[in-house]
């Protein structure tokens, strides 16, 4: 199956290339769009310049990934429901995002909110 636009969620760890990477492997056999959000679920940013150093972050993880990133997108608020409204808004078609298989993330995780709201394939990428 061939998408037009994946998404990619990312949390600027180690593991966000991976998942970049996962979402590129997706989006190259149909020159599809890619766009890298980062979801800032703890609803504030104490300094201006935190917002100006994620941005950085976030422009070389694009930068770095060798395909290129229609969309760097970084918002505040729950990442299923950031999530959703993206993908209908921007017409994506697929959602990458990761899990951890640890006692934290069996509590924790977002995926079974991602899974039941958003309306697009979405690819859960084992992290460990």
């Amino acid at each position: 199956m061939s998408y037009q636009h994946v998404l990619v969620t990312v949390d600027l760890s180690e593991a966000s290339k991976t998942l970049i990477d996962k979402a590129i492997e997706q989006a190259q056999p149909a020159n599809s769009k890619l766009s890298i959000v980062y979801v800032e679920t703890d609803h504030l940013r104490s300094y201006p310049d935190d917002e100006e150093r994620l941005e950085a972050q976030l422009q070389t993880l694009a930068d770095d990934c060798g395909y290129p990133v229609n969309e760097i997108i970084t918002v505040i608020g729950d990442l299923h429901m950031k999530v959703a409204g993206l993908v209908e808004n921007s017409d994506i078609d697929l959602v990458v995002c990761g899990h951890h298989h640890n006692l934290v993330s069996r509590f924790f995780s977002a995926v079974p909110k991602l899974v039941n709201t958003v309306k697009a394939d979405l690819l859960v990428v084992n992290l460990g």
